[in-house]
């Protein structure tokens, strides 16, 4: 079995977890390949690691933090490799394995001892004015549309399903999965929602409102956020990742993608009974912002 193995070399001190991770693919009988850009890095002398594509992995490995998890997510959505995360980040809501777990972790995979939990990904598309598509977006957690670096109250026009809802003013929207419940949402005032649903979650930031609600939709249905008027240049920011200035006029529309990711777990899922801890720990440690 192809392991791939993605570090992120920020967290992954000296590639430490890298190497640990590499060995113990290859004494359970597995194949540890990274990326060829490792190759003329410290890595090159590991002689447990095969350098080259991910493809034919059965999973791959991805070391580091969220950060680290999501960037992943956009480099290999679409090749329908299960990805795992093990956390070197400080929360890690991504991350299924911990470090002390690594070993008995990779023998499991090995050993065929894993499930697929499929999580629903959002696709994020902008068109100008005149209709044309700026950009084109798949996300994990969420699609941002905030006012950019100008402390100036931004005017958006939210729709659902060709419904007129609400023009909200304030600091802008966050459309979010359910796996994104727990990320900008949350802090914004969202509720928590079990990362295996399917629907997206609609919640505005600093609304310049009397009330702050946020919208639960369909997974089926379709979010159009319509800019207005603003001199200044709000931004659309996709998991954090992929940016795309927008303009007045501006459509960003945000809808369930046609596959989900595919998300590889160990044992029976306590997301309830893990999230506690992970929210406790946010307030102590700074996030992973690899």
């Amino acid at each position: 079995m192809r392991i791939g193995i993605i570090s992120n070399p920020a967290k992954d001190r000296n590639h430490a977890t890298a190497l640990q991770a590499a060995r113990e693919i290859v004494h359970a009988g597995g194949t540890a390949v990274m990326g060829v850009e490792h190759r003329a890095a410290a890595l090159s002398a590991c002689p447990e690691l095969t350098f080259g594509s991910f493809d034919g992995c059965s999973a791959i490995l991805c070391l580091g933090g969220d950060g680290t998890f999501l960037s992943a997510v956009q480099s290999h959505y679409f090749s329908d490799i299960p990805l795992i995360g093990v956390n070197l980040g400080s929360l890690g809501f991504l991350a299924e394995i911990q470090p002390a777990d690594l070993a008995p972790s990779i023998h499991a995979i090995l050993d065929g001892r894993t499930r697929i939990e499929p999580r629903m990904m959002l696709s994020v598309t902008t068109l100008a004015s005149n209709g044309l598509e700026k950009s084109s977006h798949m996300a994990l957690n969420d699609a941002v549309v905030s006012r950019g670096g100008i402390s100036r109250i931004l005017t958006v026009d939210l729709y659902l399903d060709g419904r007129h809802v609400e023009t909200v003013p304030g600091d802008g929207l966050i459309v979010s999965s359910p796996t994104g419940s727990t990320g900008y949402s949350l802090s914004a005032g969202g509720p928590i929602i079990r990362p295996d649903l399917e629907l997206m979650l609609v919640t505005p930031i600093c609304p310049h409102t009397l009330h702050n609600r946020s919208y639960i939709t369909s997974s089926d249905s379709d979010v159009e956020i319509v800019i207005g008027d603003y001199p200044y240049n709000p931004v659309l920011t996709v998991d954090g990742r992929a940016e795309t200035l927008l303009e007045p006029g501006d459509r960003v529309h945000v809808r369930r993608a046609e596959k989900p990711l595919r998300l590889l777990r160990l044992g029976a899922p306590d997301f309830f009974g893990t999230l506690p801890g992970k929210i406790y720990a946010r307030g102590g440690q700074d996030a992973d912002k690899a």
